[in-house]
């Protein structure tokens, strides 16, 4: 857009003289549909919201001009329109979606007389007579025949013509005044609205103990109630601060810049790109489809967000114990508890990605011994920004168990005791495995025996790492000195 266009946010031009808005009353209405769009850029964010830059020919005479943009998006937020254009000058606007269906009709003609068709199942003969309309409640309407008035009339209603301001379509028509002389232009109109949205989803297919390929999908949905033909389409991840009532926000209009140089790609790299580009942006990430795209009303379009074949990820059971372990403990057991089975990923390149990852759900998936593709979970990833590590859980481990207890106790005061605790692992795996055990505590605590080296997760929690033989077992036993906080 050439820098010496205006820019009018819509609904400011009311500041005008009374002179130019007395003009601008007997105006006709130059009727701009999406036929004549130019270009349309969209730039959709994860909660149900949209920028929209829709630009259109028009055919403009010097001085008042009463222009209607047909087909804006029905959940358009009409505060944030904006108009771009060269020379002009923004009177009034108003968003008219008052749009046609069989009650709008009969309560434009409440008053009026309408022409009424009923069907006579005996003689076979369509009777037509006169009506005047006093009330449409409800969707019922009141009828006065010159015999009476009726209020369930079984027949039809006939109209002559639609009523004055309803629309096929949500319409935003905008007064303004054209400082250039005749002649057409383009002219953008840009705004918020609700009803676009994206989501990410990803397909994990695990290749090895070590590897795994990561399939990233974008869904496109679109609520809106208009189409978006042959679309520039960028998605913003990231969480968008919306205020109770709309207003337009400084990056609103700054993106309008660096979105349009982002749309302006290389002829021949946006050719050849098969996956969006992406790119940091403010405080967000902003992902560029490679190609324009057609969204039609109530349609969700799938496009690929990126293909990683060898990603690095470790496999970690992980069991928290069942045990409550303080200095007032009694002796207790738990008989079953199955670990978590997590898959461990650091957003790196080094390990197959680095690069953003916007929030979504990874699906994972595995071979079995016959070559068949398996579902073995999902996850729900949050945003990963490169470098950082992620853990997602799958589930519990079918074959991979402990029974535990707290075998004695030995008080040694009324706020100090020590406890014995043992805990048995069960591996049914053709193979070995490792758990990371971890036991929390309460008051001040120490170990003072333990066959197995632990380490310090935290301040409240001690975790060790038992390698259970396949088909086999591990006991893990060690003794805990417990003091009751003063």
């Amino acid at each position: 857009m050439n820098k010496k266009y205006t820019v009018c946010v819509l609904g400011a031009g009311l500041l005008l003289s009374s002179s130019l808005a007395r003009a601008a009353l007997a105006l006709p209405e130059n009727v701009i549909d999406p036929a004549r769009a130019s270009s349309v850029q969209l730039s959709i964010y994860n909660n149900n919201l949209a920028f929209v830059r829709d630009t259109r020919r028009a055919d403009l005479q010097k001085g008042a001009n009463r222009l209607a943009f047909v087909g804006v998006s029905s959940q358009i937020r009409p505060e944030t329109a904006m108009l771009w254009g060269d020379g002009i000058q923004v009177i009034e606007q108003n968003y008219n979606y008052n749009l046609i269906n069989p009650l709008n009709i009969l309560e434009g003609y409440v008053g009026k007389t309408v022409k009424t068709a009923l069907y006579n199942e005996k003689t076979g003969e369509t009777v037509y007579d006169q009506a005047e309309v006093l009330d449409a409640s409800m969707g019922k309407p009141v009828l006065k025949f010159s015999y009476g008035i009726e209020t369930d009339f079984p027949g039809r209603i006939i109209y002559d013509s639609v009523p004055e301001g309803l629309r096929t379509k949500p319409t935003l028509v905008i007064d303004l005044k054209n400082q250039n002389k005749t002649g057409s232009r383009d002219l953008e109109l840009a705004y918020l609205t609700g009803g676009l949205s994206w989501k990410a989803d990803y397909v994990a297919d695990v290749k090895d103990d070590r590897t795994l390929s990561l399939n990233g999908w974008i869904t496109l949905q679109n609520e809106s109630g208009i189409d978006y033909n042959n679309a520039s389409v960028q998605l913003i991840a990231g969480s968008v601060n919306q205020a109770s009532y709309g207003t337009v926000r400084p990056m609103m209009l700054m993106s309008r810049k660096t979105l349009a140089a982002g749309m302006a790609m290389d002829g021949a790299v946006a050719e050849n790109a098969a996956l969006p580009a992406s790119e940091a942006f403010a405080d967000y990430y902003l992902y560029t489809l490679p190609a324009k795209t057609t969204i039609k009303d109530k349609q969700s379009k799938q496009v690929s967000l990126m293909v990683k074949d060898k990603v690095k990820y470790t496999k970690e059971y992980r069991l928290s114990s069942p045990l409550y372990i303080s200095w007032n403990s009694a002796e207790n057991e738990f008989t079953k508890a199955n670990p978590k089975v997590i898959y461990k990923i650091e957003n790196t390149k080094t390990n197959g990605l680095g690069e953003a990852l916007p929030q979504g759900t990874i699906r994972f998936f595995e071979s079995d011994s016959r070559g068949d593709l398996q579902f073995i979970g999902e996850s729900r990833l949050s945003q990963l920004a490169e470098g950082e590590k992620t853990e997602l859980s799958l589930g519990s481990a079918f074959d991979v168990y402990a029974s535990g207890k707290i075998s004695s106790v030995k008080k040694i005061s009324d706020k100090l005791s020590e406890m014995t605790v043992e805990i048995t692992f069960n591996n049914a795996k053709d193979k070995k495995v490792e758990v990371r055990y971890e036991q929390n505590f309460g008051g001040n605590w120490e170990i003072v025996s333990e066959e197995l080296k632990s380490e310090k997760k935290n301040a409240s929690t001690q975790r060790w790492t038992v390698d259970i033989p396949a088909h086999g077992k591990y006991v893990l036993k060690y003794t805990v000195r417990s003091e009751k906080k003063s």
